[in-house]
């Protein structure tokens, strides 16, 4: 029934926000939240639907739009230095919600309508 739909969501977004935060997805010690704490690092095309253009997927993979799972995937292997979860896994499927609601909460915030107000701890030094 629909409660149990609505549960499992809620699970899978109380797994990913756990997921959000763990440092052992990683090899050098980075969680997601590492870059992306409260809102930071997300260019303002983050509040486009999926699938769009990212700049560092672009830059690091060729590709010309991604979707958000594939997203999860590429913050894992390239700032993360890890492998990426299998395609069909628990982990990226609640990893992959909960960054959908944390994309929810970054188009309510308001910082795309100013992305000059976002700060990017882990933006590369030109």
């Amino acid at each position: 029934g629909t409660k149990l739909a609505a549960g499992t969501q809620g699970d899978l977004l109380k797994e990913g926000e756990q997921l959000w935060s763990d440092k052992k997805l990683s090899t050098n010690g980075m969680a997601c939240q590492t870059c992306h704490m409260g809102n930071a690092s997300f260019n303002a095309s983050f509040a486009k639907p999926y699938p769009h253009q990212v700049a560092m997927v672009s830059e690091k993979a060729g590709m010309k739009q991604v979707r958000l799972d594939e997203m999860v995937q590429l913050c894992l292997v390239v700032p993360m230095a890890a492998k990426p979860l299998p395609w069909d896994s628990p982990e990226l499927a609640a990893l992959t919600a909960y960054t959908a609601d944390v994309q929810k909460r970054f188009i309510a915030s308001g910082v795309a309508k100013n992305p000059c107000a976002a700060r990017n701890p882990c933006g590369a030094k030109k």
